[in-house]
């Protein structure tokens, strides 16, 4: 079965003039839920229609402003033996606590770009690195990307971790150029070989997650990095990477992707990095540039919604917000919280609304327990399962395909059962 996923359903109430809906409308919820599903991991059943009085700017407002950590618990202290199962549970956890907004959103962002996975560092590392994004996720590059530096997770994952000057490991200062700061073709290698010289003399202690400096394995002469000749610490490279131009242009690049699902046009990327530089670095400054532009607005439902996403706001529509998942039955479901499948994270493409992804997602599902999952209180209408989706535009092709299933199925909770399965699996609901 050859599942094709496109739409175009905008119609008049996309483009620039979706920010300006009028309040109670239709397009008025669609453009609130489009802001949920971006900067949040929502909307949950209801939280719309509890905004749709209100005018889209003033909720823009609110939304960028609500920029507070609310993960709680676990401390390092209280993990069991089977630390990787617990900090991966714990993290989905927050994930889709209804209450996480832009913090969470942007936790889950550098989690897959300042990329390291569990399984390579370990559970005591990988949470030491997450302590730390969490704690700059809205805050400064500059400042992240030091912290990244001398990260334990990031140096195992990256072998810088016992990387010495004489003869250093190069993959760490490839890949922070190549995916982290600059982008490819912003650099040379000899900027590759001079960086990784200047990365090493750390080591790890995977016990304790603690990170040392060994002076006499780091290489303390002068190199020749992006055209400066000195001699370079690892608080030096950073700084020398946020000062070029083009790690501004290549955050605002793949942050833009991230939230609005396509590439910046060339001026709106300009546009971008001159905010970002003249707010040196600071990431809310950024963002709040993205969600208020125009491409923001014109490209609604062009993002995949990644497994977990997907799979946060169908068991919310489904009424099942406290069934919980062991960490096997997310990575059957396609992603696994603190496992990116390499260096580059985890992609921004429509890999995941290939047909086998949706249709094991939805298997997934419905192997689940129809009684104890579906509120069985929602009306066995196209209109209420839509809404209880958080939908209010669909295709035609989407619209008569549930049409046909409500005329078709006359038994009330067999109906339910198959209006929730084909809008789980329509487009509208794939794609964020």
């Amino acid at each position: 079965m050859k599942m094709v996923f496109t739409i175009d359903s905008r119609g008049d109430s996309y483009g620039p003039a979706m920010y300006d809906t009028q309040p109670n409308t239709p397009a008025h919820r669609e453009a609130i839920a489009h802001l949920l599903r971006r900067i949040g991991f929502g909307p949950r059943p209801g939280r719309v229609d509890s905004m749709a009085h209100r005018p889209l700017p003033e909720l823009v407002d609110d939304a960028l402003a609500d920029t507070e950590d609310r993960a709680t618990g676990l401390e390092w202290a209280d993990v069991s033996e089977d630390a990787e199962d617990e900090v991966i549970a714990w993290w989905f956890a927050r994930l889709k606590d209804p209450r996480a907004g832009l913090h969470e959103r942007m936790v889950w962002y550098w989690h897959g770009h300042f990329t390291t996975a569990i399984g390579n560092v370990g559970a005591r590392l990988m949470w030491e690195q997450h302590r730390k994004i969490r704690e700059h996720a809205l805050g400064n590059f500059r400042t992240l990307t030091h912290a990244m530096l001398q990260d334990g997770a990031m140096l195992v994952y990256l072998d810088g971790d016992g990387s010495r000057g004489e003869q250093p490991n190069e993959n760490f200062a490839r890949e922070l150029m190549e995916l982290f700061t600059l982008g490819i073709g912003n650099y040379s290698e000899d900027d590759v070989k001079a960086a990784a010289r200047a990365l090493s003399g750390y080591w790890v202690d995977w016990e304790t997650a603690a990170v040392t400096f060994e002076p006499e394995e780091h290489y303390d002469r002068p190199i020749s990095f992006l055209g400066n000749r000195s001699r370079f610490s690892a608080a030096d490279i950073a700084d020398a990477l946020c000062d070029e131009p083009a790690c501004g242009r290549h955050v605002a690049r793949r942050l833009h992707r991230h939230l609005v699902g396509v590439d910046p046009t060339d001026d709106h990327l300009d546009d971008l990095a001159r905010v970002f530089r003249e707010a040196d670095l600071e990431i809310l400054p950024l963002v709040d540039a993205i969600v208020r532009g125009d491409s923001f607005w014109d490209n609604p439902r062009c993002r995949p919604r990644q497994p977990i996403e997907w799979l946060i706001a169908a068991t919310s529509a489904l009424g099942a917000d406290d069934l919980e998942f062991d960490p096997w039955e997310l990575e059957i479901s396609g992603q696994l919280p603190f496992s990116p499948p390499n260096v580059a994270g985890w992609p921004e493409d429509d890999r995941w609304v290939g047909g086998s992804q949706v249709l094991g997602r939805i298997g997934r599902v419905l192997q689940l327990s129809w009684e104890e999952l579906i509120d069985t209180n929602i009306e066995p209408t196209v209109e209420a399962v839509l809404e209880r989706c958080s939908i209010w535009g669909v295709s035609d092709v989407t619209r008569a395909a549930l049409d046909g299933a409500a005329r078709d199925q006359s038994e009330y909770e067999e109906r339910l059962e198959l209006l929730f399965a084909l809008t789980l699996a329509s487009p509208e609901f794939a794609l964020a």
